[in-house]
């Protein structure tokens, strides 16, 4: 990311209000893969699939026509970073395409078009199908890793604009862990009286700083305040 190019987390907040400002499930499709492409402009080609039993993938928004190819690699390939976060409760990242050993496959006829990095998040989830959001670069082997926390954040608001628009049988679909970051920065923000986008910032530097992934960093920041919670209960109950 250049100096020049707005940084994501100033383009978030914006983003979330665009993203709920869908009336209907295509509009709010066309508006993530939009947003999602711009919070993060390393990835030029962004999609975001349901992936079916099987691994199928059915591509239901995408920025440019290369993007779908990705997809139908994928969907072909029955394997891929897609796939993978679909059933994972984590973001799958691929750095330095050409030395990925994962998904054969699909990594092979995926160079050919001209990938060198990816990754893969799961938005939305149901009984039967998943939501993913891919990005995929062509002109970045390596993934800014200020990018992995940005994109988890981004699933967040995404999965949540997608819950709005969906019917009222798939408003109990889980997003997982992920939800723990919007926790998080809630009690961040409480605890040391700061704005969304800075108590986000915060658990970007922590995550960097312990050299672990932003939702487990979130996942102990709430469960600390489960603990003193539990213990002033305790306190005022003798």
């Amino acid at each position: 990311m250049s100096q020049s190019d707005p940084h994501p987390l100033e383009t978030m907040s914006e983003a979330a209000t665009a993203m709920n400002a869908g009336q209907d499930l295509p509009s709010t499709l066309e508006e993530i893969v939009r947003q999602a492409q711009r919070c993060l402009p390393e990835f030029e080609h962004v999609s975001v699939s349901r992936i079916h039993p099987g691994h199928q993938l059915e591509t239901l928004a995408a920025t440019t026509t290369l993007a779908r190819a990705f997809d139908t690699l994928q969907s072909e390939a029955r394997e891929g970073p897609c796939a993978a976060a679909a059933h994972r409760d984590e973001i799958i990242t691929v750095r330095h395409a050409p030395h990925e050993q994962r998904w054969p496959t699909y990594m092979a006829k995926a160079l050919r078009l001209g990938l060198r990095s990816q990754v893969g998040v799961s938005l939305f989830s149901d009984a039967n199908d998943v939501i993913c959001l891919n990005l995929h670069s062509t002109t970045h082997e390596d993934i800014d890793p200020g990018s992995i926390g940005v994109a988890e954040h981004f699933a967040v608001h995404a999965g949540l604009a997608l819950g709005h628009v969906m019917s009222e049988e798939q408003l109990h679909t889980a997003i997982g862990s992920r939800t723990l970051i919007g926790t998080a920065i809630g009690i961040v923000m409480a605890r040391y009286t700061l704005n969304q986008e800075k108590a986000f910032a915060y658990l970007v530097r922590e995550s960097s700083r312990q050299n672990r992934k932003v939702r487990v960093v979130a996942s102990d920041i709430v469960a600390e305040a489960e603990s003193e919670f539990e213990n002033l209960t305790n306190s005022a109950g003798n």
